[in-house]
């Protein structure tokens, strides 16, 4: 059993913008059509902005906790800021009131069963994203995580490690990496000036490596927090 749990654990997924377009229906993209439970809206930040979806996939059958939910990652286009470090317990309703933020202008999300929304994100264009199974470990020498865009396996942290323990008791796992200054601004669309998307030219999160944790329980669709570090 330990051997077992040693290899998943072991387990990550690299993930690459592909240069194929995404199309309506597309579960692993960056940007596209939103894969989203019936009840739930698409985001909506509160300076009454739509979120963009930056990247959303289907999280890989194997990989603990969350193997088969759909992962979406929306950020308002108009807000630039980093999500700050907070006490390890967090509050009631974090997603909504993140405790060292003013508001939260991010929203992530995991479901089961999602359908694509009838539109696509307006301000990216839609690119499939490849997925591809390897050794976490196995990189660097065997000396640390795998660094780059991935899900699963351990974070590679570029600062101490932060932990955050869930309003319903049950400590935030790993569950997605992005690197720093990940380029999200090469795929905008040609958008009119007047459209107001300036966070793009920061990256998610104002382009920090951002690494996903969520509740492993399951208790709210979005109860998981973004790390923000460099």
């Amino acid at each position: 059993m330990e051997e077992i749990m040693s290899s998943t654990a072991r387990l990550s997924y690299s993930i690459d913008v592909s240069s194929d377009a995404g199309i309506a229906g597309d579960r692993d993209t960056l940007g596209g059509w939103p894969v989203l439970d019936a009840d739930q809206p698409w985001p909506v930040c509160n300076c009454g902005q739509r979120m963009s979806l930056y990247f959303q996939l289907r999280v890989p059958a194997d990989v603990p906790h969350f193997g088969g939910d759909q992962l979406l990652v929306f950020q308002c286009p108009a807000e630039s800021d980093a999500c700050f470090p907070a006490d390890p317990q967090l509050p009631a309703e974090f997603w909504d009131a993140p405790p060292e933020n003013s508001h939260a202008f991010w929203r992530i999300l995991l479901q089961r069963n999602g359908v694509a929304a009838r539109t696509a994100d307006p301000y990216l264009r839609p690119h499939r994203l490849e997925l591809h199974r390897t050794e976490d470990l196995d990189h660097d020498n065997g000396e640390g995580p795998l660094q780059g865009f991935k899900v699963g396996g351990e974070p590679f942290w570029v600062q101490e490690p932060e932990r955050y323990r869930c309003p319903c008791g049950s400590e935030l796992s790993f569950l997605c990496q992005v690197p720093e200054n990940f380029e999200f601004y090469h795929y905008l669309n040609d958008l009119d000036e007047s459209v107001d998307c300036p966070a793009f030219d920061d990256g998610l999160l104002l382009g920090n490596v951002v690494y996903i944790l969520a509740c492993p329980a399951h208790c709210h669709p979005a109860a998981a927090y973004p790390v923000c570090q460099n």
